[in-house]
């Protein structure tokens, strides 16, 4: 339990693992980009975890539905977002996190503020409107409580909040049409876990 990282974003631009094609119903990729997205929101790294109902996080388009309808069950423009985010982004056209490194884009200080780093960090704090009040307060709340674990060295309560969820899903039991990337289902959390290659907190 050293440095608190939970608002620290990637540097480099994310490399999806999973690759299923084929379903009708983009809401049947959900598991897969749980998965994929580390059980987080990829715009402001809320987590399942801090949540009290899964139903709080959505799928969102990059390209939005009503841009490009044949996208709309397109694995490669989807990601998982919290309903806040997916709100405030509505059909919004935003950096894709595949295409670039968010964490070389903004840097969240420990009081809670975002700062942005590039143009694309501007871009991106503006439209999804991350420097509000109420996201900079969520964000200390967040951070002085983890503080206060890691201070107390309240181990439990630390992977409490920065833990892996409880209930992982078994992509080996998911059917889609297809995969590009089947290997990625040896890579999943769950099957990480049954390896007992899973850390304990990320």
């Amino acid at each position: 339990m050293g440095r608190i990282t939970a608002f620290d974003y990637p540097p480099g631009p994310h490399v999806r693992r999973h690759g299923p094609f084929g379903y009708t119903d983009y809401k049947s990729y959900r598991d897969w980009l749980r998965d994929d997205f580390c059980f987080r929101c990829v715009f402001c790294l809320r987590r399942e975890r801090w949540v009290r109902r899964r139903a709080t996080f959505h799928i969102d388009h990059l390209v939005p539905r009503s841009e490009a309808p044949e996208r709309a069950c397109d694995y490669t423009n989807l990601v998982y977002v919290c309903a806040s985010c997916n709100s405030v982004k509505s059909d919004l056209a935003v950096p894709d996190p595949c295409q670039v490194g968010f964490g070389q884009c903004v840097r969240v200080h420990d009081d809670g503020r975002i700062e942005p780093l590039s143009e694309t960090g501007e871009l991106l704090v503006d439209l999804l409107r991350l420097d509000d009040k109420d996201c900079t307060r969520y964000r200390k709340m967040i951070l002085d409580t983890l503080r206060l674990i890691v201070r107390n060295k309240e181990r439990d309560a630390h992977l409490q909040w920065m833990g892996y969820p409880e209930e992982l899903p078994d992509l080996s039991r998911k059917t889609p049409p297809g995969n590009s990337r089947p290997d990625g289902i040896k890579r999943s959390c769950f099957a990480r876990k049954l390896q007992g290659k899973l850390p304990e907190s990320y």
